[in-house]
């Protein structure tokens, strides 16, 4: 049995270690057809919760650390939690329009009459803050379902906060847990190719 020096190659071909290295390289973009199938349901949050909001969604991630599972499914349990508690009677959500907010919805309608000028504002009012979204991964039911809870005189977002904070307060005193389930996967085997 003859013995080979695995160095014999760098002898021959002299040259600096850095340049053993392989490189970098850039890898080509995975197929994004699952987050296509897959798409997340997003709320614009009103700009009085955002921080609220934001205290939410960092709470989410931690338990999504915490479960090793994504933040979509931890937020769907929570959700699944507090929707069930509404159709169960134990938690109400009241809608109180806010009177200040200029929300208003416009038609038109055909008119014969003197032409009309449009005034420029004054001053542009500065957005109080950028717009906040929150973006989950839950069934198309569980979206119908916090719709029909905002009906048209409460904001969407708004809803989803008070029911991620009403789950998780229930979570922290301890009324309800997370519990991890395996994923079973399934496989067919056929005998014929």
């Amino acid at each position: 049995m003859n013995r080979r020096n695995a160095f014999d190659r760098l002898k021959e071909s002299a040259q600096d270690p850095i340049h053993s290295i392989p490189t970098a390289q850039r890898r080509k973009r995975e197929s994004r057809a699952w987050d296509r199938a897959h798409r997340g349901v997003s709320y614009r949050i009103p700009a009085a919760l955002h921080l609220q909001a934001k205290d939410i969604r960092a709470l989410i991630l931690g338990l999504a650390y915490r479960h090793m599972t994504s933040a979509s499914s931890v937020a769907a349990a929570l959700m699944n939690y507090s929707l069930t508690r509404v159709r169960q009677g134990e938690f109400h959500i009241e809608a109180r329009p806010n009177p200040r907010r200029r929300k208003m919805s416009l038609t038109w309608e055909e008119a014969d009459g003197w032409p009309q000028e449009i005034e420029a504002a004054r001053r542009v009012p500065k957005k109080a803050a950028a717009n906040l979204v929150l973006t989950y991964r839950w069934g198309r039911d569980m979206d119908q379902q916090i719709k029909a809870l905002a009906g048209v005189e409460v904001c969407i977002g708004e809803v989803m906060v008070r029911l991620l904070d009403y789950a998780l307060d229930a979570h922290k005193k301890g009324r309800f847990r997370l519990k991890e389930e395996a994923v079973v996967v399934s496989q067919r085997v056929s005998p014929t190719w």
